[in-house]
């Protein structure tokens, strides 16, 4: 049986600093995981990035919510800077003046934003009826490139929008933008079923991202971070895939910090390892609650069986959760067994 050697520390967190935020995207994932009550202190938040930087953390993201919303989110990012950290930032974008572009620069080298359609009317209509977050975004955008920064983009890909893929893609292209992300939607709510991808989709998401590696050379990376077990797809399509996937690293090279302080295995999860205003972040790194993961426990028992276990890692076992937790049975080989 396979065993995951979990290092002393995670290699990445993701600090989800709020919960607050100016969108209202039907897919967030914190509607499948979002925790409740009073979010850190700027001084537990403070104490949190110093614990981590003790226990060897390397790299650490920003975000939430809306990171931007939070009004001490430059005092945090200052100092996990002055700390020696990596330092990456996930925002919809849409609050970037120039000030803010400025401050950003002095801390980030990038930042990762959000485009859900190639036209205005529809982006604006997907983040819950914002009208001109498009443009705001696409203003944000161009702002801290034009400060040096690099952009990574994403997309949270769906049945209203995966057909669209290269078009976002082609729009969002500049030089500066280096990397293109597609994520799948993660079920949030059971009245989402209608729009996650199955099987022809997932294939047409996979020969989208081969097109936009083809003709659009101003990304240096196209990247498939959310990905797809194996035995989703045909078997004529496992080496395509394998190609694309980027394995999970969840319960061994990443954790979340949610905004009150609860640390789970990664933003999609529920599965509560506990909180630093009890513990400190290394004891709940060495928590026996992770033992789980090290066996590989946390995956269905036809995935540890599986020959192809090292490489495809299960997929993304949380969202084969949300889809389980909102009523639904993923349509996979490793749920049959």
């Amino acid at each position: 049986m396979l065993e995951i050697i979990r290092p002393s520390a995670p290699f990445y967190v993701q600090f989800e600093v709020t919960d607050a935020c100016n969108h209202r995207c039907f897919f967030c994932y914190n509607e499948a995981a979002k925790s409740r009550g009073a979010q850190l202190s700027t001084d537990e938040a403070k104490r949190l990035l110093d614990q981590m930087r003790e226990a060897g953390v390397f790299s650490v993201n920003f975000n939430g919510g809306e990171p931007l919303s939070r009004p001490d989110f430059f005092e945090l990012a200052e100092h996990a800077k002055t700390l020696g950290f990596d330092i990456h930032l996930n925002t919809n974008a849409t609050l970037i003046d120039d000030d803010t572009a400025d401050r950003l620069a002095g801390l980030f080298p990038s930042l990762c934003t959000s485009a859900l359609a190639a036209t205005p009317e529809k982006h604006d209509k997907l983040v819950g009826g914002v009208p001109g977050a498009f443009m705001r975004m696409q203003a944000g955008v161009n702002r801290v490139l034009k400060r040096g920064m690099m952009v990574e983009v994403n997309v949270c890909t769906f049945k209203g929008n995966y057909q669209e893929l290269f078009d976002i893609a082609a729009v969002m292209a500049r030089p500066g933008v280096h990397v293109f992300c597609v994520t799948r939607y993660i079920m949030a709510s059971p009245t989402g079923a209608d729009q996650v991808l199955g099987v022809p989709e997932t294939l047409e998401v996979l020969s989208s991202l081969e097109r936009i590696k083809q003709e659009l050379p101003t990304y240096n990376e196209v990247k498939l971070p959310g990905p797809v077990p194996y035995c989703e797809l045909p078997p004529e399509h496992h080496a395509r895939l394998q190609a694309w996937n980027t394995p999970c690293q969840a319960g061994y090279g990443l954790c979340r910090i949610s905004p009150q302080g609860d640390m789970t295995p990664c933003p999609l999860s529920d599965h509560k390892i506990g909180n630093i205003r009890e513990q400190g972040f290394s004891a709940l790194w060495q928590s026996s609650r992770w033992d789980s993961f090290t066996h590989i426990e946390h995956l269905p028992t036809a995935c540890r069986k599986c020959e192809d276990l090292q490489s495809c890692r299960g997929g993304c076992i949380y969202y084969d959760d949300c889809l389980v937790a909102c009523g639904h049975t993923p349509q996979t080989r490793k749920w049959i067994s």
